[in-house]
């Protein structure tokens, strides 16, 4: 198998196949936990299709062969995904069923390479719905399985008590799975999630093996140049952006809109947005994700709009720095569709989070951070759903003119965040103890 090395759990140490779900809003956390378990001296194997192999580069950059291997399988043929296509990334949600089942497929292939592998790995990392056929792989390698839930405690308990997602309508039968995983580790911290782990473990999973190791840091290459093969498109590249944010003035006077990888605005939302973002008077920038068809009339920013607002304004036609744009001091809100990684790149960015809820976790994170934290403001609601241009123009213009409260409750679990991944804050300690709970796996086999 293609990038297969051997490695060797080094001191104490223990082998881990990963095994992230084939979708960036899955594969970024997936590496992010993969790289503190190096740090802590654990080794790894992670599953990628060959399409996937590029996410790789940055932590491989940072750690040696030794401590990190790719095991890369070809990607199971699955009509109706067209072929060419191994992740998530330029396919419509409505694929979803058939990714997770295309994915499936590799089963087979990971025991052969179990059976033939002379150090095995300990245990298995993988996501908790989305690839639930791990548990059955774990059973046969007399493994544990530990799921890396994308999702935080509180959506996942509200899934729970409904037995699925409603805005994707998983089956019931992906939720158990996830209950029968050995352990669930989230990227969240246990100020704000803890409550609902704790009703997780007593009402569901029936044990304790629950790790809160959130806001897991994003990993930073080092000395990495990529192959332009592995750039994704941009039509401006980010030091023209940063220059762009320095050149501002007034802190925190800046409302960034992005919508994720998933989303795709029709026309007349576009419109809306545009038009908001006009009538606000605001500077902005705004994301507009490339449509995976050229023939989609989706995602099309208004004609003369960017000529309108030259200046003020920047629309990024493809890729963005998102946690660059969000960290700089010049951004003051963000314009979001509250997938669980925006919403916490937000919310350590320390801007004000303006959210639109579209789909999946979205509406459990708004109704966290809008209803019960009061750390965010809620402006439109639906995957079809058009904003009141003129109400929402004067909700980006006080974003980032007006104290508002929910800045103040925003910037509070911020602080939270960041003091739960210090050493000896709660999240840092989980890891620690994760970590703990791995390294004994490896001394019992």
């Amino acid at each position: 198998m293609e990038g297969e090395t051997v490695l060797k759990a080094q001191g104490n140490g223990a082998h881990i196949l990963i095994i992230p779900f084939p979708a960036g809003a899955h594969i970024f956390p997936h590496l992010d936990l993969t790289h503190q378990l190096l740090l802590r001296g654990l080794t790894a194997s992670v599953v990628v299709t060959p399409k996937m192999l590029h996410y790789l580069n940055p932590i491989l950059s940072l750690h040696d062969s030794s401590n990190i291997q790719p095991l890369v399988l070809p990607f199971p043929s699955q009509s109706p995904i067209p072929v060419g296509v191994e992740d998530m990334e330029n396919v419509p949600i409505s694929f979803l069923p058939h990714i997770v089942t295309a994915f499936s497929k590799l089963l087979d292939p990971l025991v052969e390479w179990f059976k033939s592998h002379p150090f095995p790995p300990v245990a298995i990392v993988t996501d908790p719905f989305f690839c639930c056929w791990a548990n059955k792989l774990a059973s046969h390698l007399n493994i544990p399985n530990i799921g890396f839930s994308a999702v935080n405690a509180n959506t996942m308990s509200s899934w729970f008590v409904n037995g699925k997602d409603p805005a994707t309508s998983m089956p019931g039968e992906l939720f158990i799975a996830c209950m029968q995983s050995w352990g669930i580790i989230f990227n969240s911290f246990s100020e704000l999630d803890g409550e609902k782990m704790k009703v997780i473990s007593e009402d569901f999973t029936k044990h304790d093996r629950l790790w809160a190791v959130g806001p897991l840091p994003r990993i930073k290459a080092r000395n990495m140049t990529f192959t332009e093969k592995d750039q994704k498109p941009s039509s401006i590249p980010q030091d023209q952006v940063i220059a762009w944010l320095d050149s501002c003035d007034v802190d925190k006077s800046v409302v960034y809109v992005g919508f994720g990888t998933q989303i795709y605005l029709n026309n007349e939302q576009m419109e809306a947005v545009a038009s908001a973002l006009e009538k606000s008077g605001v500077r902005f920038i705004w994301t507009v994700k490339n449509p995976p068809n050229a023939e989609n009339d989706h995602n099309v920013v208004p004609t003369g709009f960017e000529d309108r607002v030259a200046g003020r304004g920047l629309v990024i036609k493809g890729w963005a720095p998102q946690v660059a744009i969000l960290g700089h001091r010049a951004v003051g809100s963000y314009l979001t569709h509250c997938g669980w990684n925006s919403t916490m790149e937000g919310i350590l960015g320390g801007v004000l989070l303006l959210m639109w809820p579209m789909q999946a976790d979205h509406f459990n994170n708004a109704k966290l951070l809008v209803d019960e934290q009061g750390a965010a403001i809620k402006v439109c609601e639906g995957l079809k759903s058009v904003p009141d241009a003129t109400k929402l123009a004067q909700i980006l213009a006080d974003s980032v003119n007006t104290v508002r409260p929910e800045r103040i409750q925003g910037l509070k679990l911020r602080q939270f965040a960041l003091d739960a991944v210090k050493e000896g804050g709660s999240s840092h300690k989980a890891l620690d103890v994760l970590v703990q709970r791995l390294s004994s796996l490896s001394i019992s086999k």
